[in-house]
């Protein structure tokens, strides 16, 4: 007796030891769940079984998830019945009295990759229904969800009742209270043969408003669905739409009374996938009729007030819809959030839309159509075409003797304006599922009154002609895959101002191709000044790079110069008459950072006058560079046969280069390979160098070798001097604000020198009475040099002196014995100039420019 009170002692406490491991086991357990599954609160209140089921006075759950989801769900006197505690499923009836569910979904984040999700299958919803008790009802349920306001609270009852086993028959009923009206939703589904009946009433206030009948039955693959539509009028849509406001982001329109009067009938015949029905809802086969007659303005939310009538029928064949019937009279006010994307002066205050079935030109199986769109607001606009839908394969969509006019009396976007905006195109074409084609046909025209870009520019009476531009558009998935458009357009503009620019007429033509990747046009670009340039416009789209390549034909300047009629900032004082010039140029413009720029000009035989100097002879190969907000011009070449500001010199000829900043042009440096000039029979040059702009003076020195005396008096217009001789020299030229001076030069003859005449009457006339200055005329009547040297100097303001050294005799003069001469002369060069420029050396022109300076005072410089 002992030994078995011992071994029950010891299987006691194994068995109460094994049953606190478990405990504690569970409690482990329960504590790991509950943290995985984010429940913070789990409080069970007031359980009592009994031998039929299961009461609660409460029952708390709160869930709190690191993806920031939040639930809380508190039930108030839950009673469960039990058809057996041995055989719990499925549950009998379930009651609440009171039930509150607060939710707040998860952050947006990516969506995780789970495959494609599918509707449950018939097992699955019998396995799921067992769950659900047969008989259910709460007395109050209330509501607290997000919405479009922020949060919203509703509150009403919620009751079903379904068969045994089985998941149908079954009941759902649905009340909401919104103040003092109510909604109530009760949906019916039960089987019938293979077929599955699913009904929807919705009655508003007590009175049925909506009805929806469906049939589901199933198949191989696709699941055919029927159905049935019917709502015939909604006197509750005042405090319905008010209600649906906190839900949607829609705000209900401010009418004096929302109309109560409506109609909107529907019926379809659809077999859809189910496979992936959630994911992505395709109907393979199948018809579609919808009818609605709205007779008043009728609030939609996301679209704004509709009125009117619609009949529309579709077929469906393999995914495709295809119209078999449509007629439509509506007039829409948009809501101001549809056409949000619009500019401003682009949004309608109102449209119409008329759809009416036409006559067939032929017994095509297709649906011919007319097609009238108006929209009336800031810019009007409407559009007419007839459309004939094909409604076997490759179902296809024509639209001809389409019009589209719009008329736009203020257009503004990101820096331009445009006033007085008028489109008027011809269409035709045609519209698939793959692919699209645009044709604009004769007389499709762009015109405006005016348009500013940039506010630096300004252009008058444009007009785009687009007759023959072409476009096609290729689709894959329903989205956009390839565009294309090509052309030939014309732009002209009846004047058009910028600050570089002379007011006048432009013209453009050529060719145009848009891709997705770039826009290109190619063309000539003329206006009224007889000026034509052939441009090329490559626009890269993905990087927002352009690229400009102009090219100035061979422009012979004897018919005319257009350059100086175009530019505006061409010097007055230069003419071109004579010669050609021709030129090309490159800019490239980056999404970002600054532009780079190449051109290249070339001059042949360029005759003119530039202010007061005549230019003759000119060849010039001149190249530009501008990049990263510098300037390089290379002079290649640079000749001028014959100069003349008053005397004649030449050729000229230049070799070099300047580079400098875009923004300091006169802080540059300028370096030349060669500078030379043939100078009244001489050579006068400058060594290879450079100098930099920037500095406060540049100084060079220059050469001089073989200057022909004979030609120096000749061009010095001094009456009764002439000579023999050959002269060099050495000048030192200084360029500093002031203006150009020689600090240090001489001169000297070559020898064995020379002989100088002076032979004036007037000179001779003036030496009879000062015994000196006879000596020197006569002198001087016949002089033969040995040394004739000088100093040089020249100020800024435009003063020679030299300092002159003769040393010679006369052989008629006292037996030919020596003479020394030290004569200081001083010489006004702008004076002298001015002298020579009013004589016939130079071009009438130049003679009437000196001539009205002088009488305005404003004569200055050579």
């Amino acid at each position: 007796m002992t030994r078995l009170r011992r071994t029950l002692l010891f299987t006691a406490l194994g068995v109460l030891l094994t049953c606190l491991l478990l405990a504690f086991y569970a409690a482990l357990r329960w504590d790991a769940f509950k943290d995985e599954q984010g429940i913070v609160a789990f409080d069970i209140d007031g359980l009592h079984l009994s031998t039929d089921g299961i009461a609660l006075r409460q029952f708390v759950l709160k869930q709190e998830r690191a993806d920031g989801e939040r639930l809380a769900l508190v039930v108030d006197d839950l009673r469960l019945r039990l058809d057996s505690w041995w055989h719990p499923l499925p549950l009998g009836a379930v009651r609440v009295a009171r039930a509150s569910v607060e939710w707040q979904p998860a952050n947006q984040t990516e969506p995780a990759d789970g495959g494609t999700p599918s509707l449950p299958d018939r097992q699955q919803l019998q396995r799921w229904a067992g769950w659900i008790p047969r008989d259910g009802r709460i007395d109050s349920l209330t509501l607290d969800l997000p919405c479009a306001s922020g949060r919203c609270s509703e509150t009403g009852q919620v009751s079903w009742q379904r068969g045994g086993e089985a998941i149908f028959p079954a009941e759902l009923h649905l009340d909401l209270l919104h103040g003092e009206h109510r909604l109530q939703l009760a949906v019916d589904l039960h089987e019938q043969a293979a077929d599955t009946h699913i009904d929807l009433h919705v009655l508003l206030d007590g009175e049925p408003r909506l009805s929806m009948l469906n049939q589901i039955t199933p198949g191989t693959g696709l699941t055919r669905w029927r159905g049935a539509l019917s709502l015939s009028e909604l006197p509750e849509a005042p405090w319905l739409l008010h209600w649906l406001a906190d839900w949607l982001a829609y705000t209900p329109p401010a009418l004096p009374e929302l109309p109560e009067q409506m109609r909107i009938g529907g019926g379809w015949t659809l077999d859809i996938d189910t496979a992936a029905f959630l994911d992505d809802f395709s109907v393979q086969e199948g018809e579609w009729r919808i009818s609605a007659n709205l007779p008043a303005p009728w609030p939609v939310v996301g679209i704004g007030q509709v009125q009117g009538r619609l009949d529309l029928g579709a077929r469906i064949e393999t995914g495709i819809w295809i119209p078999t019937e449509l007629a439509a009279d509506l007039s829409l006010r948009p809501s101001a959030v549809r056409v949000a994307d619009l500019p401003e002066p682009l949004r309608p205050s109102a449209v119409s839309l008329k759809i009416a079935p036409a006559t067939a030109d032929g017994v095509s199986p297709a649906l011919p159509l007319t097609l009238q769109l108006e929209a009336s607001g800031p810019s009007p606009f409407s559009l007419n075409s007839r459309v004939l839908v094909e409604t076997r394969a490759p179902y296809l969509t024509t639209f001809s003797d389409t019009r589209l006019n719009l008329h736009s009396p203020t257009l503004s976007g990101p820096g331009f304006s445009m006033q007085g905006l008028e489109a008027k195109l011809r269409l035709d074409g045609t519209l698939s599922q793959q692919a699209a084609a645009i044709r604009f046909d004769k007389g499709s025209r762009i015109t405006a009154n005016g348009m500013t870009v940039a506010a630096e520019a300004t252009a008058s009476k444009l007009q785009a002609e687009l007759a023959g531009t072409a476009m096609e558009l290729s689709f894959a998935d329903g989205r956009l895959e390839h565009f294309a458009a090509k052309g030939k357009p014309t732009l002209t503009i009846a004047e058009l101002k910028q600050p570089a620019l002379r007011p006048q007429a432009w013209r453009w033509s050529g060719t145009f191709a848009a891709q997705p990747s770039r826009v290109v046009l190619d063309g000539p670009l003329s206006n009224d000044a007889g000026l034509t340039l052939h441009m090329a416009l490559n626009y890269d789209l993905a990087t927002g790079t352009a690229r400009l390549d102009a090219a100035l034909p061979e422009l012979f300047l004897r018919a005319g110069n257009p350059l100086a009629a175009t530019l505006a900032d061409w010097p007055r004082v230069l003419e071109l008459n004579n010669g050609r010039l021709q030129g090309k140029a490159h800019i490239e413009v980056p999404a970002s950072g600054p532009l780079a720029a190449s051109a290249s000009l070339t001059a042949k035989g360029v005759g003119g006058i530039y202010d007061r100097t005549e230019l003759s002879g000119l060849d010039a190969t001149l190249s530009l560079i501008s990049q990263r907000d510098q300037l390089r011009l290379d002079v290649k070449e640079l000749t001028v046969r014959e100069v003349n500001p008053g005397f004649t010199f030449g050729p000229l000829h230049v070799v070099g280069e300047y580079l400098g900043p875009l923004d300091e042009l006169a802080r540059g440096r300028l370096a030349w390979r060669e500078a030379e000039v043939r100078l009244l029979g001489g050579r006068l040059w400058l060594d290879p160098g450079a100098v930099d702009l920037a500095a406060a003076s540049q100084r060079v020195d220059a050469h001089l070798r073989g200057l022909q005396l004979p030609l120096l008096l000749e061009a010095y217009p001094t009456e009764g001097l002439s000579g023999t001789g050959v002269i060099d020299g050495e000048l030192q030229l200084q360029r500093s604000d002031a203006g150009i001076s020689i600090e240090k030069g001489s001169l000297k003859a070559r020898e064995p020198g020379g002989a100088l005449q002076f032979r004036s009457a007037k000179i001779q006339a003036l030496s009879q009475a000062n015994p000196a200055m006879r000596l020197v005329t006569e002198a001087l009547d016949d002089f033969h040099y040995a040394l004739l040297a000088s100093d040089v100097h020249y100020s800024a303001d435009g003063k020679l002196d030299l300092g002159l050294r003769l040393q010679g005799r006369n052989p008629a003069l006292e037996g030919g014995r020596p003479i020394n001469f030290s004569i200081n002369l001083q010489e006004d060069i702008p004076a002298l100039l001015i002298s020579l420029q009013l004589s016939d050396r130079v071009s009438e022109t130049i003679q009437r420019r000196v001539q009205e300076r002088l009488r305005s005072g404003t004569v200055t410089g050579p």
